[in-house]
């Protein structure tokens, strides 16, 4: 079989913008995009009212890669009608802020990013007066970042890749299918329809650990170990009135990393909803019955996943983000809905864009880890890099199967807790 034909199993940020790219580079070729419903699919992490998009990191690569993403969300035409430039805020008591302003710098990037006092931050968002600052010493303000409209986005990706020739099937993939030699020839559906081509990339997130070991658990050297986990974060939105969505309207994301309140609140989207985020993250550790090892993984024993039942501690701790974030203002804010979002995580926060070392035609292009998908409009290009042998080697081994582990992109979303932890 020839290589121009590819499956793609998920269809979040990295599936998607894996098949965008790729049939802009191959018109001709039959490529496969896989997901458990209809496009998008609620179930993903990339599903959600919106997504911060930023270029604020404390990783100058990172930095430099969202920049280039950052453009493309203020000038393409595709993704320009999705994004918000409601300038950001991030509050702390470490040198997070200093860091990103220095990275802007050393990169010769232009930023309007700075970092003031308290009552200048406050006289430029007087709807933050009422925020608990008290461990705060730096707020980080950049009024060139935003967010974006995440379902909406990610449907007009996929949508377009459809219209330029992707085929979407819609089903759920059970395991990967192997030829004599072990290497991958395609994947099955848990409805026994299989579907085979000459690569296979898995764009699974929270899900990989699961896939691969529900696909083969007697091939202990293709399993993901701790290179990507899943862990998930609670999220809670509430449905302004129009008075509330006119009042809150300009404020900018808002996240807050001081005093132990680890929260973000975003911006009021079109249909008047506002988010909040509690950021710390938790796994869901099982263990695998037929790997016999502990894997993390959404609790697919649960509907859909348990997202919308979160227990009430966790309920708990994003409400006390809405009022430390609020602190009176957000006596008038009633939560209307909760959501457990999952992701996959690796170690350093980098993503996993790589051939799998130990299974031929087998591809990974997955790792979001609660900062992947502002991505959405420029990681596809890597992976069709990886799939053509021209990615660059420093990120070939950046986002390699095994590499060194820094000082992380996106730390504090590490996993330091367990689903069976709350009440």
């Amino acid at each position: 079989m020839s290589h121009d034909s590819y499956i793609i199993v998920g269809a979040g940020a990295f599936g998607a913008s894996t098949a965008y790219h790729l049939i802009k580079e191959f018109p001709s070729a039959s490529i496969t995009l896989i997901d458990r419903s209809s496009f998008p699919c609620p179930l993903a992490a990339s599903y959600d009212w919106n997504k911060i998009v930023r270029a604020d990191y404390g990783d100058p690569f990172y930095t430099q890669l969202a920049t280039k993403a950052r453009e493309k969300w203020k000038s393409d035409r595709l993704y320009s009608p999705f994004y918000h430039q409601s300038g950001l805020v991030n509050v702390g008591s470490d040198d997070l802020g200093t860091r990103m302003l220095d990275n802007y710098q050393s990169l010769g990037i232009e930023t309007e990013a700075e970092i003031v006092g308290v009552g200048e931050l406050v006289k430029r968002y007087p709807l933050l007066q009422n925020c608990d600052y008290s461990a705060v010493t730096k707020c980080y303000v950049n009024p060139g970042s935003g967010w974006a409209e995440a379902a909406m986005a990610l449907k007009e990706v996929i949508q377009t890749a459809v219209r330029d020739g992707v085929g979407y099937v819609e089903g759920s993939v059970a395991k990967l299918v192997f030829n004599e030699a072990g290497d991958c020839s395609g994947v099955q559906l848990r409805d026994g329809r299989v579907f085979e081509a000459a690569r296979v990339i898995l764009s699974v997130g929270a899900s990989t650990a699961k896939l691969l070991a529900d696909s083969a658990p007697q091939r202990h050297e293709i399993q993901s170990e701790d290179r990507i986990i899943g862990a998930a974060v609670i999220t809670a939105t509430v449905k302004l009135t129009p008075e509330q969505a006119e009042k809150y309207k300009d404020i900018p994301v808002f996240i807050h990393r001081a005093g132990g309140i680890d929260g973000e609140v975003l911006p009021p989207t079109p249909e008047g909803v506002l988010k909040f985020c509690r950021d710390v993250s938790f796994t869901n550790k099982r263990q695998h019955p037929e790997l016999s090892k502990i894997i993390s993984s959404p609790p697919t024993d649960q509907a859909n996943e348990g997202q919308k039942t979160p227990p009430q501690d966790l309920r708990d701790e994003v409400d006390r983000v809405k009022k430390d974030l609020f602190g009176r203002q957000a006596d008038e804010m009633d939560i209307d809905q909760y959501r457990v979002c999952w992701d996959g995580i690796t170690p350093n926060q980098d993503f996993l864009i790589t051939a799998h070392p130990y299974c031929s035609d087998l591809y990974v292009a997955t790792g979001g880890s609660f900062h992947g998908w502002k991505f959405l409009p420029i990681i596809g290009e890597y992976v069709v890099k990886l799939l053509n042998g021209v990615l660059e080697p420093d990120l070939v081994r950046r986002w390699g199967w095994d590499k060194a582990h820094g000082r992380g992109a996106h730390e504090k979303l590490k996993p330091r807790r367990d689903l069976k932890d709350f009440k």
